[in-house]
């Protein structure tokens, strides 16, 4: 007889197209993989795949058992969440690896939040500013920016807006820049690892289209938010800041920001949630739940 070990491989192969991408996804070796294909095959006495210009497609038969293989792991994986709901409580130690950049925001607030709410739950935070910094066991990833090659879930929480602000005085010093060619022209504070490496920025208007940036080299580099708008606000120069960031300081500080050519849209940035593959256990679930409601209202 086969096991579900069985029905998941056969899945995962028709779904990836590719004996590789499944190991990965699964965490078991190509041979080990095929084994267990070759094992249900054998049990039902008949090949349930073909293989096409470098892809692996079901054949007729791999088509008529693939619902059923598809509803035999539903119903065993919500058995089995349905009895981790029952026995798991929302205790224990949770992992989070913070993107530098939000060391300072609506995050942490949040989970001084989680850490009231769940008397049992100790939290061990640490920040990353690039993805291979991120340690092994950890639960959750809070992570803005491109993605790069990683064996974690990832889900897109949703695009930060950005603008391009300075402050008051620096503007009266300097002059306020009335078109793009004029931006070049000033004092910049970039925040690093967010642009290409060729320092180009692309901005968007309505009407016009997108419109190429040369950055100039900016004398202060930084992937600390709250770092790059206190440089900002001091007059350091013209950068990008995400809208909501803008929003949070002007309910305490009105005047110290003034968006630069509010007609052009900088680029947004993305935010993520990582996490491993398969069930996560409840406290994972209720922090990414409460992370991404805490999100939501920053909009």
């Amino acid at each position: 007889m086969y096991d579900l070990s069985d029905l998941q491989s056969f899945v995962s192969v028709i779904e990836t197209g590719s004996l590789g991408a499944s190991a990965k996804e699964l965490g078991v070796s190509k041979s080990t993989l095929s084994r267990r294909i070759s094992h249900l095959e054998d049990v039902l006495k008949q090949p349930l795949m073909r293989r096409q210009a470098n892809r692996i497609f079901a054949n007729d038969a791999g088509r008529a058992f693939l619902p059923y293989a598809n509803t035999i792991l539903e119903m065993v994986g919500r058995a089995h969440r349905k009895v981790d709901e029952l026995k798991e409580t929302v205790s224990g130690k949770l992992k989070v690896a913070l993107f530098s950049g939000l060391s300072r925001s609506w995050v942490t607030r949040e989970i001084f939040k989680y850490l009231a709410e769940y008397p049992e739950i100790n939290i061990d935070v640490y920040t990353v500013s690039a993805l291979e910094d991120v340690q092994s066991a950890t639960d959750v990833v809070i992570w803005i920016g491109e993605l790069e090659e990683t064996d974690l879930k990832t889900e897109l929480m949703g695009e930060m807006r950005c603008g391009l602000y300075a402050s008051p005085d620096y503007l009266t010093s300097v002059g306020v820049p009335e078109t793009i060619d004029e931006l070049g022209q000033k004092d910049w504070v970039n925040l690093h690892n967010f642009y290409s490496s060729d320092h180009m920025l692309s901005l968007f208007h309505e009407e016009h289209g997108y419109a190429s940036l040369k950055m100039p080299t900016s004398r202060l580099s930084t992937d600390l938010m709250s770092f790059h708008l206190d440089a900002i606000v001091n007059g350091r120069g013209i950068g990008v800041l995400p809208e909501y960031l803008v929003a949070s300081r002007a309910k305490f500080h009105s005047d110290d920001l003034e968006m630069v050519l509010p007609e052009w849209q900088a680029p947004s940035l993305p935010l993520y949630l990582m996490y491993p593959y398969g069930h996560l256990p409840k406290r994972c679930q209720e922090f990414m739940k409460q992370i991404k409601k805490a999100y939501q209202a920053t909009l």
